[in-house]
């Protein structure tokens, strides 16, 4: 007689509210962490990592507000995701734009809500500092943020992003 193996049970997801996982703007304290969760943002999305570029620019935005901001999300004193938010001048959309340049939620905890919350912290900060639009990019393979973003009210422009290094 053969026996069956009950099926592998998956961890349980991280139940998610605002008393498990706070999203607030991060400050010098939090770079290591933060380096941390771009390393694993940058791998997801197949992205080069160089630390010897990306951690003294970390600490110049976490330095000069009027760069952008940055927020951490934290469940307890364990990082779970970061949005980074960049400035831009734009006479296309009125002025100053918000770029979300990084928006990352490890595995475990997405689809809990939290990007939706960061996006909404986002939104509220801009709408104090008279930000009338905000862009981001997201890379063609992944439909899964393309859905996301549509679903909160972003649109895909008629456009193509080129960027070149300075000669």
């Amino acid at each position: 007689m053969a026996t069956t193996r009950p099926p592998a049970r998956r961890a349980p997801r991280p139940a998610v509210t605002p008393a498990t996982v706070a999203i607030r703007p991060a400050r010098a304290a939090d770079h290591a962490d933060l380096l941390g969760l771009i390393r694993a943002y940058y791998r997801f999305d197949g992205i080069r990592f160089s630390r010897a570029l990306v951690e003294p620019a970390l600490a110049l935005l976490l330095g000069r507000p009027a760069l952008g901001r940055a927020w951490i999300m934290r469940a307890g004193a364990r990082p779970v995701g970061y949005l980074i938010l960049t400035f831009n001048f734009d006479l296309e959309f009125g002025g100053l734009e918000g770029l979300v340049t990084d928006l990352f939620v490890h595995a475990q905890w997405r689809g809990q809500g939290l990007g939706r919350a960061a996006l909404a912290t986002v939104d509220d900060f801009c709408r104090r500092a008279h930000i009338r639009t905000v862009e981001l990019q997201v890379a063609e393979r992944n439909r899964q943020a393309q859905a996301f973003y549509l679903l909160l009210g972003f649109r895909s422009l008629p456009r193509m992003v080129f960027s070149r290094d300075v000669k």
